[in-house]
């Protein structure tokens, strides 16, 4: 016989409620970690560009163009890069070689100024294609090498410095060290722009 709705026993469980709060911390875990990690996959690249000059059209449009070109010439946009194998210095001309009879097409670059390889561990260093140690730059060369394109560029401080991944950041200090100024104080290229590493 059916009993009557009044008459039935209710049923020993409770309703259960929900609780999404550990779900939601690990959801914001996960969104803060993608959004600090995201910015680290922009690359972040310099792009030089220059705006269209209008002149007035009375004006003599050679004079214009010879002081466009001097401008032109006098710009250096000098780059010295740290590498496993040595440091290389280029200019707006050119990487400035460190034996310029050798080096034909298809040979490949050499650093203007290789590694100290009397040390039996930059020996190592290269050989394996690794960062070298510290002592394994020669800074002085560097300084005399800035200082002949200082002569030739009395009027330009920029400089442009670049470094393999992975390269001690000793390395890097002690670079822009010899390339801001000679034994003697005089300034060298203070003004430095530290590139993104190369791949």
């Amino acid at each position: 016989m059916a009993r009557k709705p009044s008459e039935r026993s209710s049923s020993g469980t409770e309703p259960v409620s929900l609780n999404i709060t550990p779900y939601l911390d690990i959801v914001t875990s996960i969104m803060l970690f993608m959004m600090v990690t995201s910015t680290g996959l922009v690359q972040i690249g310099v792009i030089n560009v220059n705006a269209p000059r209008y002149s007035d059209p009375m004006d003599s449009g050679s004079m214009q163009e010879d002081k466009d070109q001097k401008d032109q010439e006098k710009k250096l946009n000098l780059t010295v890069g740290i590498t496993y194998k040595g440091l290389f210095i280029a200019g707006v001309g050119g990487v400035l070689s460190a034996d310029t009879t050798e080096g034909g097409e298809g040979s490949e670059a050499k650093p203007t100024i290789p590694l100290l390889t009397g040390d039996p561990a930059c020996q190592d260093a290269l050989a394996k294609g690794v960062p070298p140690p510290v002592s394994c730059y020669d800074y002085s060369r560097l300084t005399m090498e800035m200082v002949k394109i200082k002569n030739q560029f009395p009027k330009e401080s920029k400089i442009i410095i670049y470094a393999q991944p992975d390269v001690p950041y000793e390395i890097l200090v002690k670079v822009m060290d010899a390339t801001r100024q000679d034994s003697t104080g005089r300034a060298l290229f203070f003004d430095v722009i530290l590139s993104p590493e190369i791949a």
